[in-house]
């Protein structure tokens, strides 16, 4: 239906009816004259001639005044074959008012000529000569007019596209891979925006004449409902047109419109009915169409069903109301019980769809619903067919109209596809499909195929002609669901991720887009789409359940998945396939199969109360889950009835040639029938294993032979062992045991086989019926019935494998042999032949043949055992240790077998096992411990190939020393162990590794080199590891690889790139970098000019051309700036060699400096010292100076004394008159200050007279004291007795304290300095 809710923009004359301002079709005075001269739809285009009365006819109102004059009248039905052009130069030269002009412009309108309408309003309203001598009114309802007829073509551009009905270029261009807007699409919306362009002028112009035009409001609110302004919309329609002028028709649909798309469907249904009821006529359509809409929104189905009805009774060829009623008839098709009836009304849908596609060829929507018909519609292909049974070629003359893909139906039930034919089985009259016919051969059978070639032509056209995303979105879905039922999943993948990329709420996109993906084995990406659409529509059961199925598959989180599981199956409780679905999820585990059994019984008590038919699968199923548990008897009873599924489905009775019995234990019963015969026999009466034939019967002719089993009525069961005649003639036949009858005579039955042993559909369940025999201890009937299998179905494998692991384990290995080598006499390559024979020999010990046995099986790279067999191997490995000699070897052997398998499978807890049991041989212990308590979790972190794919993965996370350190980790590891990990030598591995460690290091310096400043700077040492790699990666490749040194030359030119860079990036760098980067962009370029030859001699060089010359053209560029580079680094460091040599010469100058100032402290010390012990000695001489003058005064004392007593005694001469005179201490102290002076007697100032005598005392104490500081204080001689007897110094003195002085502050002075 139409996303506009039945707004269809139409011209001024069907927006403003002449009654539109009023309930009756009288003119008021305030209505602004809007009404034109257009009536009806019926009402004819009049022109008059006004050539001849030089336009006289006709007032300034456009009123003919002369009512007989000439005129040209053209009806609406006549306007379709008028052309613009045409019509336009009728109306310039008659120079027709402004009025008929807009009645011309609203016949192109109404007769679906959009653009021809625009063209003929626009050309009226661009003309001076036309637009000059009109009222005000006129001009204002031209401008109006043009204005809505632009947006009346833009929004027909935008819901029709622009574009064609069948395929084209644009859907081609839109479906690349770029996923790009096609060109048509752009230049269509440039067309739509300067259309609403020229709307918005012509309204500009409208307001300049008159701003209060309703008209011109009304446009303008059309401009903005169509650019999504709704706001502004409703203020156009409500508050201007409604508010001011009343209930205007086009107004009211507006304003409704907004509501509508403002999802107030309530409020649009009032104003679509309010405008129904005032203009019952002039709303026409259009109004019915938005009720309809707005009322289908409220759930109202009735009501938007009799809407449409009567937009469609107004206007039959109205399409969204054509479609409006097709939808709703098709959704009430399911309350239809009748057949007949049902087939009535889905008939009666077509049609209308049908009916609104020849109305408008370009409508998407209606090309879509087309589309689904198609998708479903079984449509006859002429002709009959012939079948027979069991065959896949078909026979008929219809085989010329079909082609491999084709989805045929032949009959009513069988459906196939159609497939090429490889084998030339098929001829002109005959054609090949994918499934045998299953039925009686038959003739005269009609085929039915699915005409896909028109819902894709259906399907591209609706894309083309529509530029709404969500239209085209299903569109792309059409084509997808053709795509996924022809089994091009790829296809089918491309148009649903395109579908889901334009309308994200696409459910059923989403949906087949997760298909696709499960089909593509992308679980993750799968998963990720279902939660999508889980978002947008939480209760699609069918997404629910697949989403729990591929969590379970997963392993990611069980308890989540099975919460979806039962969600699904809660919304749906009596869907039999959802509860399937959770038996499927749960027997993934085996801790779940009584579980998963349990919701099989339930999914079949659903199918057989629903009398549904229960799939053969789902019963094998079933039969292996009791099996798996250990309930034999049910599994038998499932077994059996899935091979009477499979019976039915065969439909024909067995041949003569399937009636051979093959097996006759009782407990393969299912096998064979006991079939009743005319024959009837007695027991004898002297013998009760002799049976007497009582019947007429020739022993010829008797259907019952030696060896047969046979059954009587009494219920005995026997074999027959000898058929004779008696000496009476009658028919003797003697078996294997006693007989007994319930009565004198019984009938004979004979054992006959039935067909289903016979049917390759029931082998595999076969197989599974022998298996549980071989569980329950039943050896005897698994034995026969795989002999069975292996007999009717030679080919058959599984069988032959079985029965020699009978044979093992019951200690006939000669047997065992036997059967193995029938199986690799059948099979000689399959990988379960071999890997049973390399168990026999695993357990016999022989390791050398069990070992060929399976590098065989690893040659073959077959994944289903590879596992298995690298197991094997490491086993093998691990038990020859004590070979002398390999001990290490072995061992080391045994480690990568293990870690290769949990390399391709983490969670096999064996070879997590295996490869414990090998870290503890090596002494390892708590990795031994590690490995083994993470058996569960299965860690592959140590295997070499583990560590090759961690590099690459840190590598495209641009963490390169962790790529580093794995790559290197995987070198170590590899080189030690001296295996091969891939297919290729042990040279050609390291020197693919070395690439990859090389290239780190140049993808490292190019993401370092993108800071482009000092950072920078390890981009170099980068570099220069890169090549250093290549150059060994070079050495261990053994022939010549143009691609590793086309990348050495590389990684030669960024190197030097970088080092040219440096100055630019603030980084040091010197004159010999520059110089190696110059001397590899020289070896490089020889190397890359010899490839560019060697292309031109057609060589082969997996290298494109404009890349080498690209590499020429920028070497020879950086080889040119290296040179300049390297003499500016060579002036540079000459400058810094005569700077270096200046700053030498200055730090041998200053050293001198330095020496020489060293030397006169020296000496200055010296000096000083020298000094101190003048000192010195002067104070010992002053001391012993001191020490004689103290005895010479002490003796002249002593002699003054005496004299003085010779003075005043009376004794004689030379006698002694006293004896204490000698002792007399009276005696005046001698003036000792001269004792501490350095000066001269002489020098002694002879004016001193009592002065100096009253200071004797005083002088004679303090020269004792400077004494005794002279001789005990820290302070010289000189300054003590300057400070004690400043007028005793000598001038010898003081001319030595001066030079004392001078001395000192010379060397104060050099101090300083």
């Amino acid at each position: 239906m139409s996303g506009e809710a039945g707004i269809e923009p139409i011209t001024s004359e069907e927006e403003l009816p002449p009654n539109a301002t009023t309930a009756n079709n009288e003119d008021t005075s305030n209505n602004n004259n809007i009404s034109g001269g257009g009536g009806d739809n019926g009402k004819s285009l009049v022109i008059p001639i006004t050539t001849s009365t030089n336009g006289n006819n006709f007032n300034n109102d456009g009123n003919n005044k002369d009512s007989g004059g000439l005129f040209i009248e053209i009806f609406p039905e006549e306007i379709s074959s008028v052309r613009p052009t045409t019509l336009t130069k009728v109306l310039r030269e008659e120079q027709a008012p402004l009025t008929t002009w807009c009645d011309a412009s609203l016949l192109y309108m109404k007769a679906k000529r959009e653009k021809e309408g625009c063209d003929l309003i626009n050309a009226a309203a661009d003309s001076e000569d036309v637009m000059s001598g009109s009222n005000n009114q006129d001009r204002l309802r031209v401008l109006s007019s043009a204005g809505i007829a632009a947006l009346a073509q833009a929004n027909k551009q935008t819901e029709g596209g622009g574009g064609s009905s069948g395929g084209g270029d644009a859907f081609d261009n839109d479906m690349d891979e770029a996923g790009e807007t096609s060109k048509s699409t752009e230049a269509n919306e440039k067309e739509v925006e300067e259309l609403r362009a020229m709307a918005d002028a012509r309204f500009v112009k409208a307001d300049n004449i008159n701003q209060v035009n309703p008209m011109t409001w009304i446009g303008r609110g059309m401009l903005n409902l169509a650019n999504n302004k709704y706001d502004q919309a409703r203020f156009y329609f409500e508050n201007l047109t409604l508010g001011q002028y009343g209930e205007i028709l086009p107004a009211l649909i507006g304003m409704a419109a907004v509501k509508y798309l403002e999802k107030d469907f309530k409020g649009a249904q009032d104003l679509y009915g309010r405008a129904m009821t005032k203009f019952p006529v002039q709303s026409g359509a259009a109004a019915r169409v938005g009720f309809g809409m707005a009322s289908y929104r409220l759930g109202q189905t009735d009501r938007a069903k009799a809407a449409f009805r009567r937009a469609h009774e107004i206007d039959s060829e109205n399409v969204d109301a054509l479609v409006g009623i097709a939808v709703l008839e098709m959704a009430s098709l399911d309350e239809v019980l009748d057949a007949r009836e049902y087939r009535a009304k889905a008939e009666n849908v077509i049609k209308m769809i049908s009916m609104a596609n020849l109305v408008d060829h370009t409508n998407a929507m209606v090309q879509n619903h087309l589309a689904n018909h198609y998708f479903w519609k079984w449509t006859p292909v002429p002709g009959m067919a012939k079948a027979e049974r069991g065959s896949d070629v078909v026979e008929g003359n219809m085989a010329s109209s079909l082609e491999p893909g084709d989805i045929i139906r032949i009959g009513r039930e069988f459906e196939t596809l159609v497939v090429a034919d490889e084998d030339d089985m098929a001829d002109d009259n005959s054609f090949k499909i994918k499934d045998s016919w299953k039925f009686e051969s038959t003739t005269g059978q009609k085929i039915w195929k699915k005409d896909y070639d028109r819902v894709v032509s259906l399907a591209k056209g609706a894309y083309n002609s529509t530029n709404i995303p969500e239209v085209q979105a299903e569109s792309l879905y059409m084509l997808a669901r053709v795509y996924h039922a022809r089994g091009d999943m790829e296809q089918a993948n491309k148009f649903y991720e395109k579908a889901c990329k334009h309308a994200p709420e696409l459910s059923p996109a989403r949906f087949g887009l997760a298909q696709t993906l499960i089909w593509d084995e992308a679980y993750d990406e799968a998963a990720a789409h279902l939660r999508l659409l889980l978002g947008t529509c939480s209760n699609a059961t069918d997404a629910l359940a697949a989403l729990g199925l591929l969590e379970v598959r997963g392993g990611k989180d069980r308890r989540e998945a099975f919460v979806y599981l039962k969600k699904a199956i809660d919304l749906d409780p009596f869907n039999a396939d959802l509860v399937l679905i959770e038996a499927l999820a749960l027997q993934q585990h085996e801790s779940d199969y009584p579980q998963a059994l349990d919701r099989y019984r339930k999914a079949l008590r659903l199918l057989e109360a629903q009398s549904k038919p229960v799939p053969a699968d789902v019963l094998t199923n079933m039969g292996v889950l009791c099996h798996e548990t250990k309930q034999y008897n049910e599994a038998l009873e499932m077994y059996g009835k899935a091979l009477n599924v499979v019976d039915a489905d065969a439909g024909a009775d067995a041949t003569e040639e399937e009636k051979e019995v093959l097996v006759k234990h009782k407990d393969n019963s299912l096998f064979w029938d006991y079939a009743k015969t005319a024959v009837t026999v007695k027991v004898s009466g002297d013998d009760e294993r002799k049976l007497i034939v009582s019947s007429d019967a020739d022993i010829d002719s008797l259907v019952v032979k030696v060896g047969d089993d046979i059954s009587l009525e009494g219920g005995t069961e026997a074999a027959v062992t000898e058929i004779s005649k008696g000496g009476d003639g009658s028919i003797h036949i003697l078996i294997d045991g006693d007989a007994e009858l319930s009565s004198g005579e019984s009938s004979l039955s004979v054992k006959q086989g039935n067909r289903k042993l016979h049917n390759l559909s029931s082998i595999s369940i076969a197989f599974n019926l022998a298996r549980a025999h071989e569980s329950a201890g039943r050896v005897v009937p698994a034995v026969e019935l795989h002999k069975a299998i292996v007999k009717l179905h030679p080919s058959y494998v599984n069988s032959y494998l079985r029965l020699a692991c009978i044979a093992r384990d019951c200690g006939s290995l000669k047997e065992c042999a036997e059967w193995l080598k029938s199986a690799v006499a059948v099979a000689p390559g399959n990988p379960e032949v071999l890997t049973l024979v390399g168990n026999l020999h695993l357990s016999l010990c022989d390791w050398a043949p069990a070992q060929k046995v399976f590098d065989q099986l690893l040659a073959q790279k077959n994944q289903q055992v590879e596992a298995y067999s690298m197991l094997s191997m490491g086993n093998i490995y691990f038990n020859n240790l004590n070979t002398v000699g390999k001990y290490s070897k072995h061992l080391q052997y045994a480690a990568d077998f293990y870690r290769r398998i949990l390399q391709k499978d983490n969670a096999n807890a064996y070879a997590a096992n295996g490869l414990g049991t090998v870290l503890a041989e090596k002494g390892k212990l708590l990795e031994a411990k590690e490995v083994f308590n993470r058996v569960r979790e299965v860690s592959g972190d140590t295997i070499a190939d583990a560590l090759l794919n961690l590099g690459h993965i840190y590598l495209a996370q641009k963490k390169h020393p962790e790529a580093l350190q794995m790559y290197l980790s995987y070198m170590a590891r590899t080189q030690s162990s001296g295996a091969q990990i891939t297919s290729k030598s042990q040279e050609d591995d390291e020197a693919e590794v070395l690439q990859y460690i090389a290239f780190a290091h140049f993808d490292w310096a190019r993401q370092t080199e993108l800071f482009n400043d000092v950072k920078a700077a390890p981009a170099d040492e980068r570099y220069k590891k890169c090549i250093e790699y290549l150059e060994m990666a070079m050495k261990k490749s053994k022939r010549e690889n143009i691609l590793l040194r086309f990348n050495w030359c590389m990684a030669k030119l960024q190197a030097a790139n970088c080092v040219l860079q440096k100055v630019n990036r603030n980084i040091r760098r010197t004159a010999q970098e520059v110089k190696d980067a110059l001397t590899g962009l020289e070896e490089s370029l020889p190397i890359i000019q010899t490839m560019i030859q060697w292309k031109q001699e057609k060589r082969k060089v997996p290298i494109q051309s404009s890349m080498l010359t690209d590499f020429v053209s920028q070497c020879k560029h950086n080889i040119d700036s290296a040179k300049g580079h390297l003499n500016e680094e060579l002036r540079k460091e000459q400058d810094a060699q005569a700077l270096r040599d200046i700053q030498r010469m200055d730090a041998e100058a200053s050293k001198k400096s330095n020496e020489m100032k060293a030397s006169l402290d020296k000496e200055k010390e010296a000096q000083e010292e020298e000094e101190r012990e003048k000192r010195a000695m002067d104070k010992m001489k002053r001391v012993a100076n001191l020490t004689e003058g103290w005895k010479t005064a002490d003796t002249a004392a002593k002699k003054e004394k005496s004299t003085s007593k010779k003075k005043k005694g009376d004794a004689p001469p030379g006698g002694v008159d006293d004896e204490g005179g000698i002792f007399d201490t009276d005696v005046a102290a001698a003036d000792t200050s001269a004792l501490f002076d350095d000066s001269d007697d002489d020098d002694d100032d002879d004016d001193a007279g009592d002065a100096a005598k009253k200071t004797e005392t005083e002088a004679s104490t303090q020269g004792e004291q400077a004494t005794q500081k002279d001789l005990f204080g820290d302070s010289s001689d000189e300054e003590e007795l300057e400070a004690e007897n400043p007028k005793k110094r000598s001038a010898d003195d003081d001319e030595a304290d001066t030079e004392q002085a001078a001395k000192k502050a010379k060397v104060d002075g050099e101090e300083q300095d």
